[in-house]
């Protein structure tokens, strides 16, 4: 996949990956940092859905906007595009800066407010969507993400294995889902992948 991704796409990703490598160790408070996917883990999401097919895909938690770019890049091949939720005012800012700048807006829309309510909006529609927010929200999530997809969609979970105690009740609820097969993949922080059925 050498050369899939845009050289200004490219760019806006490797200053995010910075920040994001700074924050972690120079005391930037949590709520603050971009605490963003780790590079293996933004191609795993875009091989996903460009593997899917994917033209609607759903993020929650959008920070600012690193996972989003990869998933954008995907969504943009099959001219589709991707609609991600975050409830912090000053990540959406620098997410739709970053976006803009990789010149991937057209392919985003980056909503204010809520997961839940936003993947309620979406009764099977989404092709992919992707949780990576609040650990505590994720079981909240689960049904409306469910929902959200098309049969044949999937659902991928972010820090399943960095967060065990937090979101043992989400794995066991996902992975025991009667919509979905599925399972936790070793990569970055442990992923979560499930398809609707």
């Amino acid at each position: 996949m050498a050369g899939f991704v845009p050289p200004a796409v490219e760019a806006v990703m490797a200053e995010l990956e910075a920040i994001d490598r700074r924050d972690r160790v120079d005391g930037t408070p949590k709520s603050k940092r971009l605490r963003a996917i780790s590079p293996d883990v933004g191609r795993f999401l875009m091989t996903l859905a460009l593997g899917v097919g994917a033209r609607t895909i759903l993020e929650v938690g959008t920070s600012g906007g690193y996972s989003t770019l990869w998933l954008a890049v995907a969504a943009r091949h099959r001219r589709g595009r991707v609609v991600t939720f975050e409830v912090d005012p000053a990540k959406v800012d620098i997410a739709c800066r970053a976006i803009d700048r990789a010149g991937l807006g057209e392919t985003v829309e980056v909503r204010l407010g809520d997961g839940g309510a936003g993947l309620a909006d979406f009764e099977a529609t989404a092709d992919l969507v992707f949780l990576d927010a609040e650990k505590e929200d994720y079981e909240r999530f689960l049904e409306p993400a469910v929902r959200a997809l098309r049969p044949g969609g999937i659902l991928v979970a972010d820090n399943i294995l960095s967060h065990p105690a937090e979101l043992a009740g989400f794995r066991e609820a996902a992975l025991g889902h009667p919509a979905l097969t599925g399972l936790v993949v070793p990569i970055g922080r442990g992923e979560l992948v499930a398809v609707k059925l």
